[in-house]
């Protein structure tokens, strides 16, 4: 019989979300070996800047292996009518390993990253869902968000 539980990630679970982060970027952008060292270093320092801070991740782990995550930052802008006293949540890299998906552990991430938006006062939680992680979303309320905005993007070079 499989054990598993769910947490909010500590200090000490610092490598385990920098592997998560890592197999996740691979699994969905393809392995870059080049930058592999690079991003592994600035995951590291990211986390000890904000873990716990202004971004959460939940971990479900199987077994004693970390097996799902999903990571929430919370944010603060000026205040507006849809979030009047400015602070609102995001949602990103909310994964599974292949071999466990299928067993309600994104559920779990979610629900765990939706209370932690709560408890800091977010307006609302925001997110880019994948077509995979779509019905997962609408089933826990989240809503397509129609908009005459389009989303736009300046890289530096």
């Amino acid at each position: 019989i499989m054990s598993y539980s769910v947490k909010l990630a500590e200090s000490e679970d610092i490598d385990k979300l920098i592997q998560l982060r890592l197999d996740f970027s691979d699994a969905n952008n393809g392995p870059h070996p080049e930058t592999y060292e690079l991003r592994k270093a600035n995951l590291k320092s990211y986390f000890e800047r904000h873990l716990n801070r202004d971004c959460y991740a939940a971990i479900v782990e199987q077994d004693g292996k970390a097996v799902s995550t999903g990571i929430l930052g919370v944010y603060e802008n000026p205040p507006s009518p849809s979030r009047p006293n400015g602070r609102f949540a995001s949602i990103v890299s909310v994964w599974t390993y292949p071999e466990y998906r299928r067993q309600g552990y994104a559920g779990l991430v979610m629900e765990m990253l939706k209370l932690k938006a709560r408890e800091n006062d977010a307006a609302y939680i925001e997110l880019s869902a994948t077509p995979m992680g779509r019905p997962l979303y609408e089933k826990l309320d989240f809503k397509v968000r129609q908009s005459e905005n389009v989303e736009m993007r300046y890289t530096f070079k």
